[in-house]
């Protein structure tokens, strides 16, 4: 349906208010479907760690839709939260033998006279701010930085994260 701009604004409102309970949201899709009498909304919420929260409501009104889809939202969220909050347990320090080992396959490597070339592809997903780049890689366990399109500057930059915990934003020049 073609929303109306007092309805996108209600549900741009709405939906913004539920950082307050997870501040950890990448991005919400916002749905809304009229059939007949009936008034659908479906909001998509996508978090960290790739995890996916999708809550549905409908009613005779569509911003009654709107309020009950917002409240199942929240509600899947502080579960969410919660869950994440009792895994967390510091994580056991890596020994060392583990790093000598990575560093003798690299003098290995060398010895062969030709270092070993490891090919990744990168697929980007949709254009972002720094900002949700900083909760995407949040979301990644392992990886120390990432490769995005900047949504402002139509540029790619890459993010790193510090061993200290702050982030370094990498802008490149052509």
């Amino acid at each position: 349906m073609q929303a109306s701009e007092a309805l996108r604004s209600y549900a741009v409102e709405k939906v913004s208010h539920l950082s307050h309970y997870f501040d950890r949201i990448i991005g919400i899709d916002i749905v809304l479907d009229s059939q007949k009498e009936r008034q659908i909304c479906e909001l998509i919420a996508y978090l960290i760690r790739k995890k996916r929260v999708v809550a549905s409501a409908e009613a005779d009104d569509m911003y009654a839709a709107i309020d009950a889809a917002v409240d199942k939202l929240k509600k899947q969220l502080i579960r969410f939260k919660e869950r994440l909050q009792e895994k967390r347990a510091p994580e056991p320090l890596r020994g060392d033998s583990e790093d000598e080992a990575s560093l003798s396959l690299s003098a290995d490597e060398n010895d062969r006279g030709r270092p070993e070339i490891l090919r990744t592809r990168v697929y980007l997903k949709k254009p972002m701010t720094p900002e949700e780049a900083i909760l995407q890689l949040d979301s990644y366990d392992k990886k120390d930085f990432l490769i995005f399109m900047d949504a402002e500057e139509e540029q790619l930059r890459i993010l790193h994260r510090l061993p200290d915990g702050r982030y370094e934003l990498i802008e490149p020049i052509y």
